[in-house]
């Protein structure tokens, strides 16, 4: 009997810590929007529950940034957040330049965590550089929002940045509300690192659906007034699952537009044709993607590119996807998570072609479960640029961030756009190039070299003084370096094909 008891006590603890661990963080709120439309009088409804804020950076530049969220199925949390988000481009790109730069958050957040603060610090960074404000861009962000977390997020206000303080400063008020915060990252580290299977089978079957690449495509075109503003930027940006996200969203509904772009090119001249998407610079950063998904992405591409007869940015990319050698979270933790996939009957089949050699040339069977189990920043058979240290430039050693920042961007800075530089930060000052040649032997197969090593869609590789880990994608460095690339795609736009 005695033994008996032993047994329920351990057992009624054990249930005990398990309830424990999941009650204390508390759950994210789950089909309820967590920014509202702000009603006429602004003042009644504080920034950190608005669906749209407004502020200024410390050089007086005007940034502003709405919320749009979607729920577990994909659909639109509160349409009407849709329908105010539309109408601030569309009045934005009335009375001026819009540089919009809409984002995609990935695992662990939503729209109340702290990856809403570094976005906003972002904007701001970019609004107070002297190649945007000096061409009169508006910088206006989007927060794509869904529930990437099961639990209520921590938001750190002591970050190394003081990003959430200068946040404070850029908008007057926090612009995340505490009744959403957990108040310990600690707290919630079992429940949402358990919960990783459920919200990638969100991500990948469910949110990312007709209601995002609507909402990604609507406003981006409202930037660009429909084609009568083409100057006009528009940046997107996804991280991890946001990158996956993105992907399958994105890449189902670019395929009819560059269709009908080979269609329409042959008919009109270069002067004639509009570009058939809306986007000037796509940028996945640590993306939680399968790689079967950018291989798939890159085949369409390279028949997009080769069919466009006169397009000046056939060199420009369509899409970046730029890893970290240092994510682990991708780079370990997703193939052991996956590491069942060989035994899918739907990943059984072989690749002959497409992988190694020229087109249609066969090599040996490369099963497609390799594709599915690793992500394109780590599948070697994909990667075909990088970003290594460049020995014969000088770093900035003694350039505030910035000044750094602001050179990086600036088209009429480094002489040659593939390079730019970081600050002194975490590591020392430093300079990167961005290249396609690789830094190590080339991936080959029997003598073959890879395909489309020339591919419009850039899958890319950094070590881990660029981003330190899956999460590091908003540090001072971090910026630094989507300034340089950012600056290349449109430098590659503009030039000659």
């Amino acid at each position: 009997m005695a033994h008996f008891h032993t047994v329920i006590s351990i057992l009624a603890a054990v249930v005990l810590v398990v309830v424990v661990t999941f009650a204390l963080p508390g759950c994210a709120v789950n089909g309820h929007p967590m920014r509202f439309e702000p009603p006429a009088n602004k003042d009644s409804t504080p920034k950190s529950l608005s669906c749209y804020i407004e502020g200024k950076t410390t050089t007086g530049r005007p940034i502003s940034c709405s919320f749009v969220e979607f729920d577990e199925r994909g659909d639109f949390l509160d349409f009407n957040q849709h329908l105010d988000c539309e109408a601030r481009i569309k009045k934005l790109a009335a009375s001026g330049n819009v540089l919009l730069v809409m984002y995609c958050h990935g695992w662990k957040n939503n729209s109340q965590s702290e990856d809403v603060v570094k976005f906003n610090c972002f904007l701001a960074k970019l609004a107070a550089s002297a190649e945007i404000a000096d061409n009169g861009f508006q910088v206006h962000g989007v927060y794509l929002s869904w529930r990437g977390n099961v639990v209520r997020p921590y938001v750190e206000k002591s970050d190394d940045d003081g990003f959430y303080e200068d946040c404070l400063r850029n908008y007057g008020e926090a612009i995340v509300n505490p009744k959403y915060d957990r108040g310990a990252d600690w707290l919630g580290f079992i429940p949402e690192n358990i919960d990783f299977f459920t919200r990638q089978r969100a991500a990948e079957h469910l949110v990312s659906g007709l209601p995002l690449a609507r909402a990604l495509f609507t406003y981006a075109s409202v930037a660009k007034d429909f084609g009568g503003k083409l100057t006009n930027q528009v940046i997107v940006m996804g991280h991890s699952m946001g990158a996956l996200m993105l992907e399958r969203s994105l890449g189902q509904a670019m395929t009819g537009s560059l269709v009908m772009e080979w269609w329409d090119g042959a008919n009109k001249t270069a002067a004639q044709q509009k570009p058939a998407l809306p986007f000037d610079f796509i940028l996945f950063l640590n993306s939680a993607a399968p790689s079967i998904y950018a291989k798939e992405m890159r085949d369409f591409l390279e028949a997009s590119r080769n069919a466009q007869r006169h397009s000046p940015g056939k060199s420009a990319p369509v899409i970046v996807s730029l890893t970290s050698t240092a994510d682990s979270a991708t780079g370990m933790i997703y193939p052991l998570a996956h590491m069942l996939a060989p035994l899918a009957p739907s990943l059984k089949r072989r690749y002959t072609t497409g992988i190694f050699g020229s087109k249609g040339q066969t090599h040996p069977g490369i099963r497609q479960s390799k594709f599915y189990s690793k992500t394109p920043g780590h599948q070697p058979y994909l990667i075909n640029h990088w970003i290594v240290p460049e020995k014969n430039v000088a770093p900035k050693a003694g350039a505030s961030t910035d000044e750094v920042f602001a050179d990086n961007i600036s088209q009429g800075g480094t002489p040659d756009p593939y390079v730019f530089f970081t600050s002194k930060a975490r590591n020392p000052a430093a300079v990167w190039r961005i290249t396609n040649a690789a830094p190590g032997a080339p991936v080959t197969l029997n003598g073959l070299p890879l395909s489309m090593q020339k591919s419009d869609y850039w899958i890319m590789n950094c070590g881990k003084e660029l981003i330190a880990s899956h999460g590091d994608i908003w540090s001072t460095t971090t910026m630094e370096m989507y300034a340089g690339l950012y600056r290349l795609a449109v430098h590659l736009k503009r030039a000659a094909p």
